[in-house]
């Protein structure tokens, strides 16, 4: 069964799920957090060595961060085919605000990855479970289904908020979760750690 250990140092609940072959880093935080990164790293007795793959929820400043740290350390980056055009829409936030620790992402140094094989992905991270489109947040918004019923949903509106929105788009990303096996709920910034899912 795959292990989920909380990384929480700065506002966006992270998670990392350790399968039995490779681990995966699901979102990062604001840039220049660095150093309390590594701070949680040590609080969980783990170090960035143990992180194989990092997979951002979406291409917001508080999700996609550390991104390009973490690559330089050697952490592999996966973008989802409904990414790609999405990685840099945060730039310019870091530009204007001119936040001295943020780095562009090198697309060409990430793993490109297709929805449709997320599944084969996972597996040979020892990890059972898929990766979906879930935009209503935003359009580049996905999230993690593993087989046990855990999800990861970054900043997806909470599912008993959906009436509030009218949004098609927001309904149909619950309705899919929930049809590919999601029972529980897992947030970047939702109160509760776990949200049981109806």
């Amino acid at each position: 069964m795959t292990q989920i250990i909380q990384l929480k140092y700065g506002n966006t609940k992270c998670y990392l799920l350790k399968g039995t072959q490779k681990n995966l880093l699901i979102d990062t935080d604001w840039a220049g957090k660095l150093p309390q990164f590594f701070n949680e790293l040590g609080k969980k007795h783990l170090k960035v060595q143990d992180i194989d793959y990092l997979l951002i929820t979406h291409y917001h400043p508080d999700h996609m961060g550390l991104t390009t740290d973490l690559m330089k350390l050697g952490v592999q980056l996966v973008i989802m085919d409904c990414q790609k055009d999405y990685v840099h829409q945060s730039d310019y936030i870091f530009k204007k605000e001119k936040n001295p620790y943020f780095q562009p992402i090198d697309d060409q140094q990430a793993k490109q990855l297709n929805l449709s094989g997320s599944q084969y992905f996972l597996n040979q991270c020892g990890i059972g479970g898929k990766i979906l489109s879930t935009p209503g947040h935003s359009i580049d918004s996905i999230s993690v289904v593993l087989d046990s019923g855990e999800a990861f949903v970054g900043d997806l509106y909470p599912q008993e908020q959906v009436p509030l929105y009218h949004d098609k788009i927001l309904s149909h990303s619950w309705q899919n979760l929930i049809s590919q096996g999601a029972r529980f709920a897992y947030f970047a910034h939702y109160a509760n750690e776990r949200v049981n899912l109806a």
